[in-house]
């Protein structure tokens, strides 16, 4: 499992501000709080860091605001993904990429 997936796991709906080149967490909040994790962010780009906001998508926090469990969880985004994928050339993809974007 990858630190999006382990962290968003632990910190279900937190957006974290990471260092991209050490993945350390420098800045965590609420999705509600989401200005403040994009003004920190921009604050750190100045001082020179390379850094990452990671937030919850849509479907993620629908799915921690019903209460899925991890399994639930996978089948749901399992589910996403087929019914993405069954929608060729619509608005879901990108046309150069053929790349799902939800």
């Amino acid at each position: 499992m990858d630190y999006y997936h382990r962290n968003m796991e632990k910190e279900k709906s937190k957006i974290l501000v990471i260092d991209v080149q050490t993945k350390q967490s420098l800045f965590e909040c609420g999705i509600e709080d989401s200005e403040k994790a994009y003004s920190f962010a921009a604050e750190m780009e100045k001082m020179g860091l390379d850094v990452e906001v990671i937030s919850p998508t849509l479907s993620e926090t629908l799915s921690n605001s019903l209460g899925l469990t991890s399994d639930q969880m996978r089948e749901y985004k399992k589910s996403l993904d087929e019914e993405m994928e069954g929608h060729d050339g619509s608005c879901c993809f990108e046309d150069s990429k053929d790349k799902i974007v939800h």
